[in-house]
């Protein structure tokens, strides 16, 4: 059977309709402070590596952290915010006792008070480079220090490395 060409182009229509619909909505829906942090907004690409101890054995990861930074300020008046995005990049490494190949990836999304400097710690998974690998997955603690442009909010200088998590003691 030969399709309607009228009842194709009017249900084409109506679903162009109200994808422009959403698209206006969404945008008339952003405060006014999340469209001016927009143009506020800076990634910067840092070095991470260390290694994380535990069981079965130790493993040095290295690669790279993306760091993408907004401010977000509220026209009430209250503390700005700073909007990050941490994501890894080509992170992987090697078992100190085997040689096995690791992979680590992953992103975080944190809202902070803007401060001049920072100190951050995030978990990220890794696991064996093998197809059943990320079903026995293991944390490594990403210790991320940012400074920050106060006018801006931009990130201007980060260093960052891989550890084992802390064990939390009552």
């Amino acid at each position: 059977m030969i399709p309607n060409r009228e009842a194709t182009m009017r249900t084409g229509g109506s679903t162009s309709l109200a994808l422009v619909v959403a698209l206006l909505t969404g945008v008339l829906l952003a405060t006014p402070a999340d469209r001016a942090a927009a143009a506020s907004s800076r990634s910067l690409s840092v070095p991470i590596a260390g290694t994380v101890d535990g069981q079965p054995e130790s493993v040095a990861l290295a690669g790279t952290i993306e760091i993408a930074s907004m401010l977000v300020t509220d026209t009430s008046g209250s503390t700005p915010k700073e909007r990050l995005g941490l994501k890894l990049v080509g992170v992987s490494g090697a078992g100190l006792q085997t040689g096995a190949k690791y992979v680590a990836a992953g992103e975080e999304n944190l809202v902070r008070p803007v401060v001049a400097s920072d100190d951050i710690e995030v978990m990220f998974p890794f696991y064996r480079a093998t197809v059943d690998g990320p079903l026995s997955a293991r944390s490594a603690s990403a210790s991320i220090v940012l400074t920050f442009d106060l006018l801006t909010g931009g990130v201007t200088k980060a260093t960052a490395s891989f550890s084992a998590p802390k064990v939390l003691t009552r």
